[in-house]
């Protein structure tokens, strides 16, 4: 999940989320004039509450492990010493419930 985070399109530029508009690249070399009576002002970048949260699950996410690793001990364990039974039955039944929920 945090490749979709590193995508970037073909030739697209690093962003900054604060920029200075009072330094701006002066062609000519010459010293910017600030206007009287401003202050020296930055562009913001604030993320909405949702955005904020949305960023807080996806660091909770990477810290959640993908394979219980548990189940997966018991049940490899199981079937190594033949204790692992499957009821033909309820499996049968799973498969035709799930083929009716495709139609």
């Amino acid at each position: 999940m945090s490749e979709i985070n590193n995508l970037k399109a073909t030739g697209q530029a690093e962003l900054n989320s604060t920029r200075n508009v009072t330094a701006r690249d002066n062609r000519d070399g010459a010293k910017s004039q600030a206007v009287p009576g401003s202050e020296a002002r930055s562009d913001t970048v604030s993320l909405t509450n949702t955005a904020t949260q949305l960023q807080s699950l996806q660091h909770t996410l990477l810290d959640v492990s993908v394979v219980n690793t548990e189940k997966v001990e018991a049940l490899r364990a199981a079937i190594a010493d033949g204790s692992y039974g499957i009821d033909v039955n309820e499996l049968a039944q799973n498969l035709i419930d799930f083929e009716q929920q495709l139609n």
